[in-house]
């Protein structure tokens, strides 16, 4: 047996000793300490080095060497770096925190919280280990922490150390675009597209405005922070805005091109049955790469879709429902005079925006039907999975809130009968916004939308499962023209004896020809006649 083997190997001793009594409590503490501090919160890698030569130095020399433990020094050479950023971008460490220290290593915590947090932040931090650190080795008891559910990483087809890599990539391409597209150029898109003059220009309001916000952090003291503190969180394609549709619109701005050049050339790009969509048929290496992605994240219960039903949606209205009559009455189902002549009191038409006729008329509506006309382009159904317990495909679906609901519509105009309907009046079952929009403002960039959900209506020509490469999830993007090809051979599953949430769906970009929506809504005291013209 060598001298190294019969040297303590932890800093922990059994109750009794005397060389560190509290030293369980004190990992009690750093545990519930590290909890407390990260919670949801994401953690960043810093350039502190030397941190394991600084602990064992801040103990006096006659305990050091007991000090020198091998599972202790991977902890702190491994996560003693990590630091949190708060919302002023200011960065703290989640271990190294004094109240929580014990009198024997106070000056160690002291010692590394000051390198940590005066060092610089380098990266976002993943990891895919529920504990850090190497809790116990026989009766000895060694740094680490239980990571709380929140900040393990579910690899999907990236590992950890590659969504690292990812985020330090975007980190790069995001100073990079903030160098080229000055504030001004920023200012400008941001115009450009809250006048709503390009195709679907709400879809990159968010993206543009998020730059800006960029911008304006990077001129603060703790810029470099809140910048990595931003990339961490960011929505797939913000950190790249000079590969996307926003570069495309900020290089033309800046150019100083004609307005009209610019919105051919936006338009041209935007146009709904070329962004983002394949063009030709997938090769045989991605369809193979496409098997590969699939089995790995298991997604292929996923793929299976159907119509979406009233009862898959999250309704921002819905009618009013009939009172019960009252037990043992004979004429409760009977109208007084009073109530007929209210509810036939029909005021004349008022045209409104959608915004004020949501904020006005909405919240007393009781009844509504929409005048459905004989051609339109904004016919539309909502789709969701098959399977409520796959895993998640869609962007805004997630284990921790299901949403796998999304939308799809026709370039050309469809007619009422393609959709089962008839022109005229048809009962409204429910109100429901875009789902991108349901739970969260993180994906409110795909935009805003209102869905009129029609009683009897149905798609009959059911050509796709409606897989669009922009509504799924960052990773399938290298496989989306596999992906588009196997949504254009297969049919979305009709589900029997359920309304399907089925109408018309209105943007703010819709087409003008679009909007002008004949409403009539019966409230407590009257039905009123709406035309609504425009999103706001």
């Amino acid at each position: 047996m060598s001298n190294n083997d019969l040297k303590v190997s932890s800093p922990s001793q059994p109750e009794g000793t005397g060389d560190w009594p509290d030293y369980p409590e004190y990992l009690g503490r750093l545990q519930a300490g590290f909890e407390e501090h990260v919670g949801r919160q994401q953690l960043f890698t810093t350039n502190a080095t030397g941190l394991w030569d600084a602990y064992l130095a801040s103990f006096p020399e006659h305990i050091r060497q007991r000090q020198n433990c091998g599972n202790c020094r991977q902890f702190i050479e491994r996560f003693g770096h990590l630091v949190t950023i708060d919302e002023t971008g200011h960065q703290r460490s989640p271990l190294w925190l004094e109240h929580l220290a014990a009198e024997a290593n106070l000056a160690a915590v002291q010692r590394l919280r000051g390198m940590v947090e005066k060092a610089h932040v380098n990266g976002v931090f993943l990891s895919s280990q529920s504990v850090w650190g190497n809790p116990e080795t026989g009766i000895w008891r060694h740094l680490a922490v239980r990571v709380p559910q929140a900040r393990v990483f579910n690899p999907g087809l990236l590992s950890a150390g590659q969504k690292m890599a990812e985020h330090r990539e975007n980190h790069r391409c995001l100073n990079v675009a903030l160098d080229e597209f000055k504030a001004d150029h920023l200012e400008q898109a941001r115009v450009v597209l809250q006048a709503e003059a390009l195709t679907r220009s709400e879809k990159f309001i968010g993206v543009v405005e998020w730059l800006i916000a960029r911008q304006r952090e990077r001129k603060s003291p703790q810029g470099r922070n809140l910048l990595w503190k931003a990339v961490a969180s960011a929505p797939a394609g913000f950190c790249t805005p000079r590969s996307s549709m926003v570069g495309t619109l900020l290089e033309d701005l800046a150019a100083g091109l004609p307005f009209e050049t610019v919105k051919k050339r936006f338009d041209d790009k935007m146009h709904p049955l070329r962004y983002q969509r394949p063009q030709v048929a997938p090769s045989a290496g991605n369809i193979q790469q496409a098997e590969e992605a699939i089995a790995k994240l298991g997604l292929a219960p996923a793929l299976e879709r159907r119509f979406a039903t009233l009862a898959d949606v999250q309704l921002t209205w819905k009618p009013r429902e009939d009172e019960p009559e009252k037990a043992g009455s004979v004429f409760g189902h009977l109208r007084s005079k009073e109530e007929v002549r209210a509810s036939d009191l029909e005021l004349p038409t008022r045209t409104l925006t959608w915004v004020k006729f949501r904020d006005t008329v909405l919240p007393s509506a009781e009844k509504m039907e929409l005048l459905v006309p004989s051609l339109s382009s904004a016919f539309s159904a909502l789709v969701t999975a098959v399977h409520p317990d796959a895993p998640p495909l869609i962007q805004w679906d997630s284990p921790e809130r299901r949403n796998p609901v999304t939308w799809y519509f026709y370039h050309n105009p469809s007619t009422a009968s393609s959709w089962g309907l008839a022109p005229g009046y048809v009962e409204v079952l429910g109100l429901t916004m875009k789902p991108n929009t349901w739970f969260s403002e993180r994906f409110a960039h795909h935009g805003q939308g209102v869905f009129f959900i029609l009683k009897g209506a149905r798609d009959s020509r059911n050509s796709s499962l409606s897989l669009f490469p922009e509504f799924m999830r960052g990773d399938l993007h290298g496989v989306r023209a596999t992906i588009e090809a196997f949504s254009q051979s297969r049919q979305l599953v009709v589900p029997e004896g359920e309304p399907l949430a089925s109408g018309l769906m209105v943007t703010p970009s819709t087409n003008p020809s679009s909007w002008n929506l004949g409403l009539r809504v019966t409230s407590k005291d009257s039905v009123a006649a709406y035309t609504l013209d425009r999103w706001d």
